[in-house]
């Protein structure tokens, strides 16, 4: 067993003192429960066996203590508590869950039953369990300096079952606890800012990180002498736990309809048992319900895909198993060649995460004006929102060169091309950037789908030539392609993945192959789209039964964000590569050449534009497809795209390829990205005749 587990250890205030924060009457002798793993504030507290173990044994002390007269629950150092050890959740079954269930409900529950005040002084960062265990106690502080409070576990495909969907609706109100368990995880697990946490009622205080457990304690000195009280309306803010819980819950149940199409139970159960809380339903029968409800979700496809996509994207990929070991380039000035719509914003990300000397260089000050006008503004956005000084704005937009000659891009050592998808004109700058940057700089471009090695091979040191593929919208996706092409040098690469890390990115490496990983499969995914219209299924149709495996956008929706052409332009490398299985039909290519943003018109209700709609051919005698055979022939399409890509050495492991659908595409943790979930439903097998995700993690052997 780890000796690292979280343990709870109480202190006590001497008999008599007084908080130097209070001139309040001495409370007594006071508890101080620091829970603390002994790792620092990289290795947040969580909850496991263990942990609930040391939990009731310093129960079992307080309760045995006959003049302690309050409790105040804290953390170690920014950390609070991140709740259940995931580790655990792997392979568990229903009668796992259930004991789990009862065993977090059975410790938690002691605190409420505690016979004098207590407080939970909320330190720092607090999610899931550890907001329930903070919930269990009477009243709530929390710092200024927590970096975030969430109940992340419906993002996961369960539910908060240590007494979180009972209580939060009882503390905070019904319309909040909804937001917070169930809307706020499903809009990709946005986190509570401390401000937010105490507006909603999750906190009665809101204290400076600077003086913060010194003024809990005296709160809570103040709550044990009577000097004062906190009055919260029964139910939270709202007064009534029940107020405006009809319309709320049916706002969140078309919520969760719209982002996973029923394809996870989750978010369905944890409205339920809020509704049986708010409309005053029994605490000793609610959190029976949530032992039942977590006996069947944890155990279910869903969650156990969620526990692993969690590892990939939470720890697997952060440990960047691909970097080689040389040291990376030390980056003193960076330059973008390219101020289009992608580059203003590879632009404006490479000088807020790295705040170096950045040049932007284009061929057009027209472009180059509306470049500055983005990358100016999205400072000032920051500053508005109170998270960047105006000072440093100034200080970071004079860092930056706005400029059509490539004598600017001098001692540049990191320059990043993201201009048109052609082959010519990329190798054409790449020659002309060989001419001003030293032979130690390293050229990246952003190529969605071009050979990297073809682009460099006319070099003179192409060794230094790498693939930074970022995905659109810059600032919101976090994956990075990093492909690696033959002769590449580690020093290179060894950069990319720097300089990835440092843009608070995830990096995943690919093979020098067309499309590389997420485009290839997306395109090879897509393609059963297009040949449906050919059925005789119309636009709406497909992307619904697409969206119905829990994917966030169906085929077509995704054509118009990215661009018609742009995805045009991939289906022609992919078809020159691979003719056999990349066959551009002459639906997609009518549709990609019309002259419309895309297969939609948003300002007319999400209709197909007139034009996309009449181009359609329909095969004589065609029999429409069901939803249930469009997913099929979709995933197996992929499985068959991803065995390939194993084989051929696109990606060293089916890790990769899943890391790259749930930070690329949008794939949801409760799909386990692309590859878990064909082996779950056995279409690897069919397909491929193994299973794609293997004991042996090939990037990490």
């Amino acid at each position: 067993m780890s000796d690292t587990y979280t343990r709870f250890k109480l202190t006590y205030t001497p008999l008599g003192a007084r908080s130097a924060y209070d001139d309040s009457p001495a409370a007594g002798r006071l508890a101080i429960l620091t829970m603390d793993n002994g790792r620092d504030y990289k290795k947040p507290n969580t909850f496991g066996e263990q942990a609930l173990n040391s939990l009731s044994e310093a129960l079992d002390e307080l309760e045995s203590q006959t003049d302690v007269k309050g409790l105040l629950l804290t953390g170690k150092q920014f950390i609070f508590a991140v709740g259940a050890d995931l580790t655990s959740f792997a392979g568990m079954d229903a009668d796992g869950a259930r004991a789990g269930g009862q065993g977090g409900h059975a410790v938690f529950a002691r605190i409420m039953d505690l016979p004098f005040p207590t407080l939970a002084a909320i330190n720092g960062a607090c999610m899931g369990g550890g907001l329930e265990i903070a919930l269990h106690c009477d009243y709530r502080t929390v710092s200024t300096g927590a970096a975030a409070i969430a109940f992340p576990e419906v993002f996961l495909s369960i539910f908060p079952a240590w007494g979180g969907t009972q209580l939060a609706p009882r503390v905070a109100g019904a319309k909040n606890a909804i937001d917070a368990i169930v809307v706020d995880a499903l809009n990709n697990n946005r986190m509570m800012k401390p401000q937010q946490a105490f507006e909603r009622g999750f906190a009665d205080r809101l204290i400076d990180s600077a003086v913060f457990l010194d003024e809990s304690v005296a709160l809570l000195e103040r709550l044990v002498t009577g000097e004062e009280t906190i009055e919260r309306p029964a139910g939270g803010e709202g007064g009534d736990p029940a107020e405006g819980l009809d319309e709320a819950l049916a706002n969140a149940r078309a919520f969760a309809d719209a982002k996973v199409h029923g394809a996870t139970r989750a978010p369905y159960v944890a409205l339920d048992l809020i509704e049986f809380a708010a409309r005053g339903g029994d605490l000793a029968e609610g959190r029976r319900r949530e032992q039942d409800g977590l006996a069947e979700l944890l155990p279910a496809p869903q969650a156990q895909a969620s526990v692993y996509a969690f590892d990939l994207v939470q720890n697997r990929a952060k440990k960047q198993p691909w970097r080689p070991e040389a040291a990376p380039r030390r980056l003193q000035k960076v330059a973008v060649v390219g101020a289009g719509l992608m580059g203003a914003q590879l632009g404006a990300l490479h000088l807020q995460r790295l705040e170096l000397p950045l040049v932007m260089k284009d061929i057009d000050e027209g472009v180059l004006g509306r470049c500055r006008e983005h990358i100016e503004g999205e400072l000032d956005k920051l500053v508005q929102k109170g998270r960047l000084k105006p000072g440093k704005a100034a200080f970071l937009k004079g860092l930056v060169t706005y400029t059509t000659s490539y004598e600017d891009v001098r001692g540049a050592d990191w320059v990043i091309e993201a201009v048109l998808e052609r082959m010519d004109l990329k190798q054409a700058i790449f020659a002309d950037l060989e001419e001003v940057v030293e032979e130690s700089a390293i050229l990246a471009t952003n190529t969605s789908s071009l050979s990297v090695a073809e682009m460099a091979q006319k070099l003179s040191h192409p060794e230094r030539v790498v693939g930074f593929h970022f995905f659109n919208p810059v600032a919101v996706l976090p994956l990075v392609e990093v492909i690696r092409p033959e002769g590449v040098s580690d020093e290179a690469m060894a950069t990319a993945f720097d300089v990835a890390k440092k843009l608070k990115k995830t990096g995943v490496q690919c093979a020098d192959r067309p499309a590389f990983i997420v485009n290839r499969l997306l395109s090879r995914f897509n393609g059963t789209a297009v040949r449906a219209l050919r059925r005789g299924n119309d636009f709406k149709e497909i992307d619904e039964a697409i969206k119905g495996l829990g994917l966030p956008m169906g085929p077509f929706e995704l054509f118009g964000l990215v661009g018609l052409k742009v995805a045009l332009h991939t289906a022609q490398t992919l078809a020159e590569a691979f003719p056999d299985r990349f066959v551009i039909d002459d639906n997609f290519r009518a549709i990609a050449d019309a002259d419309a943003p895309g297969v939609y018109d948003w300002s007319a209700g999400g209709e197909v534009h007139a034009q996309i709609r009449d181009l359609v051919q329909v095969d004589e005698d065609a029999t429409p497809m069901t939803a249930d055979e469009i997913r099929r022939v979709a995933l197996e399409a992929a499985a068959d795209e991803c065995a390939r890509m194993l084989d051929d050495g696109t990606v060293a492991d089916a890790r990769d390829i899943d890391t790259g659908m749930i930070l690329g595409a949008g794939f949801p943790f409760f799909m386990g990205g692309l590859c878990r979930h064909l082996d779950q439903t056995g279409i690897s097998q069919q397909v491929a005749g193994r299973d794609l995700v293997t004991s042996t993690d090939h990037a990490q052997s």
